[in-house]
């Protein structure tokens, strides 16, 4: 569905759930929670690479 790779090589990927929301929104979760983590702020999502550190920000645009 979603693939997301880190500067180093590290990889992974998000899948659908089949689980929706009231608006009908689907769900996704990571393929592998070793290989990044994230955290949901106030205006974006930051993942961070499990094997090097390194840190991606998502900013929200609505």
């Amino acid at each position: 569905m979603m693939h997301l790779e880190c500067e180093c090589g590290n990889s992974t990927n998000f899948f659908a759930t089949g689980d929706r929301d009231e608006q009908g929104r689907e769900y996704i979760e990571l393929e592998d929670d070793d290989r990044f983590s994230f955290v949901i702020g106030e205006d974006s999502v930051v993942f961070k690479c499990g094997f090097c550190g390194y840190r991606y920000r998502l900013k929200s645009y609505e």
